[in-house]
């Protein structure tokens, strides 16, 4: 069987020679490309080529392609997935990214795996949209493609969650005292990364499918082993590892950390939408660029997007150890005011938000007349995936 490296190099030579008349399947994730998305699209579509469920016509199709749903040139961006594919040995010129994929699609027809997201957009969406047969996802259900197969939407902390429990019968193992081969280790490296950084180590949004996930994992990883470093000591130095790469980003332009981790919505009335996330916090990002630049370089990339309300959140610890968020709100144009300030009236309570103090550091304040605001997020368990939705209700009104 082929391994994991050896199916991705296979899906990129199929990509690069184009698809005349083919009947394919592009297994792809959002356009946050982090590293669930990453994962869970890369492991659904190896795990779907090589151990196919019951009544899945997968030998219809010519080549199944794990797409990295960004530009080839954004991967630089993400410093936790070339940690990751270093840990894994695979070169970032085999990744299939949106702008190579879509040079090569030609006339091929083409079915839709969606892997940590219910609606397809943009470019993809226009092409494919009406073409999704598979939905794995833990966002909130835009109750669309009620037909796919397996449709199944959860929110577990992790998608790659829910890819590891699909095919749980390839990661069972029979004898946990025999070595494991090293195709289903990296394997469960692969799967074990987002899962362990989007629960922070099963200590945050953690439910118990995560658990049994990573239990299962972790079982791969240590049968047969020998070893003087305890299980929960290797997972541990994995997810360290993981996070302190995420965090490398202090060469990065601001537009780099506005793009890095991004997702935008255009909503069905015109009105378009766009949140960033970043692992640094408010104070280190305004002091790094100061004031004027921070806030001229969220218009720039507000007018690069044609974005009517934008939203900036960070997630961060402090020097004091305490996880914290932050939230900053922008309307962008006289059609995003109105519903950025209602958002801004609702958030307020639903997530916790309270105004900045002089000890928290932070070079800039809310200018509520410019339609500008910056918080203090009381509500830590609310990440994008809470604050997208209520905000998207607003654009839509």
């Amino acid at each position: 069987m082929k391994t994991v490296q050896q199916f991705l190099e296979l899906a990129r030579t199929a990509v690069r020679t184009g698809f005349k008349n083919e009947s394919i399947l592009l297994v792809t994730g959002n356009e946050s490309a982090d590293l669930d998305s990453f994962a869970s699209s890369l492991l659904f579509a190896y795990l779907t080529a090589s151990y196919p469920r019951p009544n899945w016509p997968t030998k219809a199709y010519s080549a199944i392609v794990p797409l990295v749903n960004i530009p080839h040139e954004e991967v630089s961006l993400r410093p936790e997935l070339h940690h990751l594919l270093d840990t894994l040995k695979i070169p970032t010129s085999h990744l299939i990214c949106k702008d190579e994929f879509l040079e090569a699609a030609g006339d091929a027809i083409v079915d839709v795996s969606l892997l940590d997201h219910n609606n397809l957009l943009s470019e993809l969406g226009e092409l494919y949209g009406d073409n999704i047969v598979t939905i794995l996802d833990h966002h909130e259900d835009e109750n669309l493609h009620t037909e796919a197969s397996p449709r199944i939407i959860n929110m577990v902390g992790s998608c790659t969650t829910l890819v590891v429990e699909y095919f749980s019968d390839v990661f069972k193992l029979k004898d946990e005292s025999d070595l494991q081969p090293q195709s289903l280790i990296d394997l469960a490296k692969l799967a074990l990364a987002p899962i362990l950084v989007d629960t922070a180590n099963l200590t945050s949004k953690d439910t118990p499918a995560d658990h049994e996930a990573v239990k299962m994992l972790i079982t791969v990883l240590t049968a047969g082993a020998v070893s003087t470093q305890s299980s929960d000591d290797r997972q541990q130095q994995y997810y360290d590892e993981l996070i302190t790469a995420k965090r490398s980003i202090d060469d990065f332009s601001l537009r780099d950390i506005l793009r890095k981790d991004y997702k935008e919505w255009q909503e069905d009335n015109g009105v378009r939408v766009g949140i960033a996330s970043s692992v640094k916090s408010l104070a280190w990002t305004v002091t790094k660029f100061g004031e004027t630049d921070f806030k001229n370089g969220i218009n720039d990339w507000a007018k690069e997007r044609k974005l009517d309300a934008f939203a900036f959140m960070d997630s961060f610890t402090d020097a004091k150890g305490a996880y914290r968020r932050d939230l900053v709100v922008v309307s962008c144009t006289p059609k995003g005011d109105k519903p950025a300030r209602d958002f801004v009236t609702a958030a307020t309570e639903e997530f916790k938000l309270i105004a900045f103090d002089s000890s928290d550091g932070v070079a800039t304040s809310t200018d509520e007349s410019a339609g500008f605001w910056c918080f203090k997020q009381l509500n830590l368990q609310a990440s994008r995936k809470q604050v997208a939705p209520l905000i998207r209700r607003f654009m839509q009104a």
